[in-house]
């Protein structure tokens, strides 16, 4: 234990960071505060801020949306620490970024296949992301564009309650270009991976 403790900052934070995350998730459940919240709270702040980003596809295939955000934090910071002070261990050698590139590999690959174990563990009545298919019929606007057959743009959408979206999409016809500031109509989510929702002009949707 003494040796972990004199292990490179790069990977003993993290180590520590983890550990640290996981005791105050099983504090905060055994107090009655640690279920995750489905709508508003802590994954459903994360989800609306990576709904609009590339960041959000790598999440979705890390199982973000079945497994609780704070899990899978737990499970890249943990990984990465452990297999770093591994590798300094038995390359003392070498200098203490290099073990990166080992250790930033084995984390995403851990959190990945440990994810998707702890998503086949948990409730399936339960999801742990935003959903957004209640903004289905809903008018936005073209916040990121112009909208394509290119990558995603994003759209801001308000639900029934008032509260604002980002929402990455596209249109739901091909050949077709709605340009930035346009009103859409969300009319559903693109099959695949991601979150991407399908749109129309709203005059055509009338």
């Amino acid at each position: 234990m003494a040796d972990v403790l004199h292990a490179p900052a790069l990977y003993l934070y993290p180590l520590l960071a983890g550990m640290l995350l996981g005791v105050l998730q099983i504090v905060l459940f055994f107090v009655g505060a640690g279920h995750f919240d489905h709508g508003g709270g802590e994954d459903g702040a994360v989800d609306h801020l990576l709904d609009a980003t590339h960041l959000g596809d790598v999440f979705d295939w890390l199982n973000f949306g079945r497994v609780p955000f704070a899990i899978l934090i737990l499970l890249l910071l943990v990984t990465f620490g452990m297999v770093g002070i591994m590798l300094w261990q038995i390359f003392p050698v070498l200098p203490a970024w290099s073990y990166a590139f080992g250790a930033a590999p084995a984390a995403v690959m851990v959190t990945k296949i440990t994810g998707g174990w702890i998503a086949r563990l948990l409730p399936q009545d339960e999801s742990y992301a935003v959903n957004h298919d209640h903004l289905v019929g809903h008018r936005g606007t073209v916040s990121l564009g112009p909208l394509d057959d290119g990558r995603p743009g994003s759209i801001r959408v308000r639900d029934e309650h008032g509260e604002l979206h980002t929402l990455r999409a596209r249109p739901a016809d091909a050949g077709m270009k709605i340009e930035k500031g346009a009103v859409v109509v969300v009319v559903k989510a693109a099959e695949g991976p991601g979150r991407v929702w399908l749109v129309v002009p709203f005059e055509e949707h009338i």
